[in-house]
C-alpha cells in the first residue's frame, strides 16, 4: 500500500497553468510523487482552485468556466477527493482552539483537519509558511522521492499536464 500524501491548491494551480514560473517543477516533482504515494485531494481544495484559475490576479490567463470544470471533473477521477464531515468539523474545532486560529488561518487548519481524519501526514505545498505551526502534519520535500526515480510513464491525470 503507497503512503498517503495531500496536495495543497497551489499544486494544482501549477501543473495546468502552464505559463506559470514553477509549472515545470511541479509536474517533475509530481511524476516522482504518482509513482510512489497515493494522491488526496479535499472538496476545499476543488473549490479554491476554481477560484485562483478564474482570477486575473492569480494566473496570467484566467481559464473559462467550462475549463474550470473539466479541470476540476479531471481531478476528481484522478485523486482521492475528501468529503466534509461532522469529525472534519470537530477536528478543525480542536486545531482552532489548540493554535488560537482566526481569520484566513482557518482555511489552512480545515485542510489539516481533512488530513487528520483519514491520517495523511504528508502535504505538499509552496505554501509552508502557512502550515509550519501545525505540528500533526509534515510538509513533503523532494528528499522523499530519493528512492523512486521518476519514469516517463508517470501517471499524469488525462496526460494534460504539459
Amino acid at each position: 500500500m503507497k503512503d498517503r500524501i495531500f496536495l495543497d491548491t497551489n499544486i494544482l494551480v501549477y501543473l495546468s497553468d502552464t505559463g506559470a514560473e514553477l509549472h515545470e517543477t511541479v509536474k517533475e516533482i509530481f511524476k516522482g510523487i504518482a509513482e510512489k504515494y497515493e494522491i488526496w485531494i479535499s472538496r476545499q481544495i476543488l473549490r479554491e482552485y476554481a477560484v485562483v484559475v478564474s482570477r486575473k490576479e492569480d494566473v496570467e490567463k484566467p481559464l473559462k468556466p467550462q475549463e474550470i470544470i473539466n479541470d476540476m471533473t479531471k481531478w476528481e477521477k484522478s485523486f482521492r477527493v475528501i468529503d466534509e464531515t461532522q469529525e472534519i468539523t470537530e477536528n478543525l474545532k480542536n486545531l482552532i482552539l489548540k493554535y488560537n486560529l482566526k481569520g484566513k488561518r482557518i482555511h489552512d487548519a480545515n485542510i489539516v483537519a481533512s488530513m487528520m481524519e483519514f491520517s495523511i501526514r504528508l502535504l505538499f505545498t509552496f505554501n509552508v509558511r502557512d502550515f509550519q505551526v501545525f505540528e500533526e502534519i509534515q510538509m513533503f520535500e523532494t528528499q522523499h522521492l530519493e528512492e523512486t526515480q521518476s519514469e516517463p510513464n508517470a501517471i499524469i491525470p488525462d496526460g494534460d499536464i504539459q
